[in-house]
């Protein structure tokens, strides 16, 4: 068990081993990368998008909903983390 499964089953004892617990943990990861984001960026666009990024994981991580949803609520994360350091570049480069 992975340290990141051991805080998954705190909170959802029953939630299965595989796919279902590796896109928890990646919410988790990603919860945990934007919220390391938010104080290292100038851009108020990339603030304000790792902000969404990690209110979506945390929504998500512990809800008993399908994997699906769990599938795009990751994918949704990595887009607006994407969208961040975007954000942040532009802003940079005027």
């Amino acid at each position: 068990m992975s340290d990141l499964s051991f805080h998954v089953r705190e909170f959802l004892p029953d939630c299965a081993e595989g796919e279902e617990m590796e896109l928890r943990e990646a919410l988790l990861k990603a919860r945990e990368y934007a919220s390391a984001l938010k104080p290292r960026v100038a851009s108020d666009a990339a603030y304000d998008l790792a902000c969404r990024a990690h209110e979506v994981a945390g929504q998500y991580v512990y809800a008993e909903v399908p994997t699906d949803r769990l599938e795009i609520a990751r994918n949704l994360c990595r887009a607006l983390v994407q969208a961040a350091f975007c954000a942040e570049h532009l802003e940079g480069a005027q």
